[in-house]
C-alpha cells in the first residue's frame, strides 16, 4: 500500500476524521479514491482515502488553508513549506492541497 508520511502532526490534524496535507504536486503518487497508510515518523497510525485534491501555487495559499493545515498563519505556513522543500523552485512547481478521510469513517453519513 502507498504511504503518506508525516514528520510532525501539524495542528493535531491526524486525530481528526478528515484532514488536509500540503504536498508537492505528484499525480502519479496522490490520486483521488486511493487508500494510503498514514504514518507519523514511519509509524503507521491509520489508513486514509484521498477525497479530493486541489492544485495551487505557493502564492495562492491563504490564511484559511494555512491555519487549517498547519495551525500557523499564512506567512509562517509558507516559510515552513519553503524549509521543508528548500531545493524546490516554487515559480514552476505547484502544491497539492489534499483532503484525506480516515478509512474507518468512510461508510458514515
Amino acid at each position: 500500500m502507498k504511504t503518506i508520511n508525516f514528520s510532525y502532526n501539524w495542528n493535531n490534524k491526524l486525530e481528526c476524521k478528515a484532514y488536509t496535507t500540503l504536498r508537492l504536486e505528484n499525480p502519479s503518487k496522490y490520486k483521488v479514491g486511493e487508500v494510503y497508510d498514514v504514518t507519523l515518523k514511519d509509524e503507521v497510525l491509520h489508513t486514509a482515502t484521498i477525497v479530493d485534491i486541489k492544485i495551487l501555487r505557493l502564492d495562492q495559499l491563504n490564511d484559511y488553508i494555512a491555519y487549517l493545515d498547519t495551525g500557523y498563519n499564512l506567512d509562517e505556513c509558507r516559510n515552513i513549506i519553503k524549509r521543508m522543500y528548500s531545493k524546490v523552485d516554487f515559480s514552476t512547481k505547484k502544491l497539492a492541497f489534499i483532503l484525506l478521510r480516515k478509512q474507518e469513517f468512510l461508510n458514515e453519513k
